[in-house]
């Protein structure tokens, strides 16, 4: 079931069937057509709303029909101005039309009287009736259909916006495209069409503030929200964009929010199925890119992608986000190095893994290497934690004669952060920007140090894979995004 919503205006009776009538006001011509209804009923007809009726009408039944009137006084004004004004007021002709649409008429079917109501413009104290002050009709409007939308949930709202002031129009198409939302159609009857138009302003209106917001939720890295906003108003979004684009824009939603999580093949599956043949090709190009990044990455491509990481969370102040991805690139580039050199960690099965929780025993006892804690249990396999992996690396370069003391002393720097970050884990506190600057750069450290963490996060992952970062991946994803925004 669904809604019609109408204004009521001047041209809502047909004045050539009532030209008898002409000389009276609106207001006197209606109240001459209550008192003798029956006399007048044959030559009532409805130009405007008849239209709006039987179209909405072939959607489905009407469960509620609502004259928009106006009504600026009870009483005749003394003042002659005001009094003439008053006289343009339509809550009479409301009721005219209530009659006829609850009258079975070859252009529309009977709507049940219980079902048609008359709405007044006022503000909530019943003052303020001016039909023509578009804030006072809009907040009409907005405090009225709230009750409509909650009372019919899943009805489509049909927002007949022809007759009325201009102010009533904007009011009803403003707020309720915004009240009704994707539900809400919009319908401007012409007089000399048959069918009224279905104006496409209502998506219009919506369109615009939910691609802002969806761009704004990709701005901020923020794509879980940005993936609810799409399916929740995607009939919305997707108004007027380019062939393609919609799916495409929901592939890159999923791509992201996977690979901001590290979520790779998740990302893989996002673009997969054939989505580079939406647009006829004219993204194949990016898409190719980003499904290369995320296929089988190395370990130093795996590295890159934490700093990348880090610096998203940074730039956004998701400081508790971004001190986890510290932690894991500082132990993650120690776990590289190591295994660079040889070393053979184990899963809790006791089966080789690079990623594997810890270190083999057979394979430590091997190469003559010692842990600090091997005088209280030197027979089981190490926890591969950053102690053991931080002991375990300069022994493997001693072994080569490497020196990575620089490399472990710019490691041990982040060492702060990470009892930072341990500390927030078993705790309840906050965390500010300072707390950065202090646990990277000493407790009189001045705020702005925390922008030197990231620089030298750069510093150490350029000495393992041999050069710096490269351009920040999720730049490249949000700008495609906002290309695809685009009309």
């Amino acid at each position: 079931m669904n809604l019609l919503i109408c204004n009521i205006g001047s041209s809502d009776l047909d004045r050539e069937q009532l030209a008898d009538l002409k000389e009276l006001s609106e207001r006197e011509r209606a109240k001459r057509i209550l008192a003798a209804y029956d006399q007048f009923r044959p030559r009532l007809a409805l130009p405007i709303i008849a239209k709006a009726i039987r179209a909405a009408q072939k959607h489905g039944e009407l469960a509620r029909v609502v004259l928009i009137a106006s009504n600026q006084s009870d009483q005749s004004p003394a003042d002659a101005e005001a009094r003439g004004l008053w006289g343009k007021d339509t809550l009479l002709t409301a009721q005219v039309v209530a009659r006829c649409l609850a009258d079975e008429r070859e252009q529309w079917h009977a709507v049940p009287h219980e079902r048609i109501e008359i709405w007044q413009i006022a503000d909530e104290y019943g003052l303020n009736r001016d039909p023509s002050d578009y804030d006072g009709v809009r907040r009409f409007f907005e405090r009225r259909l709230p009750e409509l939308r909650n009372a019919y949930p899943q009805a489509t709202a049909y927002l007949e916006v022809t007759g009325g002031t201009p102010a009533m129009t904007t009011g009803l198409l403003v707020a309720g495209t915004e009240v009704f939302g994707a539900r809400a159609e919009v319908m401007y009857v012409h007089p000399i069409h048959p069918l009224p138009s279905t104006l496409n302003t209502g998506k219009r209106l919506q369109a615009g503030p939910l691609r802002a917001a969806l761009r704004s939720n990709v701005a901020t890295y923020n794509y879980d929200a940005a993936r609810r906003t799409w399916y929740e108003q995607r009939t919305v979004i997707i108004d007027r964009l380019p062939q393609g684009a919609p799916e495409m824009l929901e592939a890159l939603l999923a791509y992201a929010q996977c690979r901001f999580n590290f979520d790779f093949p998740g990302a893989q599956r996002a673009l997969e199925g054939g989505v580079d043949r939406y647009g006829d090709g004219r993204w194949r190009t990016a898409i190719m890119g980003l499904y290369s990044a995320v296929y089988a990455p190395s370990r130093h491509a795996q590295l890159e992608e934490v700093y990348h990481g880090a610096a998203a969370r940074y730039a956004v102040g998701a400081y508790a986000d971004f001190l986890t991805q510290v932690v894991r690139l500082q132990e993650n580039v120690m776990r590289a190095l190591c295994l660079e050199r040889g070393a053979v960690f184990l899963d809790w099965n006791g089966q080789a893994d690079a990623d594997g929780a810890k270190v083999s025993r057979l394979w430590a006892e091997a190469q003559g290497l010692v842990f600090r804690g091997d005088r209280y249990d030197a027979t089981r396999d190490k926890i591969a934690s950053r102690t053991v992996l931080r002991e375990l690396l300069p022994q493997l370069a001693h072994q080569r004669q490497e020196n990575l003391s620089s490399l472990l002393d710019d490691l041990d720097r982040l060492e702060g952060l990470a009892r930072l970050r341990n500390d927030l884990t078993h705790s309840f506190k906050g965390i500010h920007r300072r707390d950065l600057a202090r646990c990277f750069a000493g407790d009189g450290a001045d705020e702005e140090m925390a922008e030197r963490i990231l620089p030298h996060l750069a510093q150490i992952l350029t000495f393992v894979t041999g050069h710096p970062p490269g351009p920040p991946p999720f730049a490249a994803i949000n700008d495609l995004i906002f290309s695809l925004l685009q009309e």
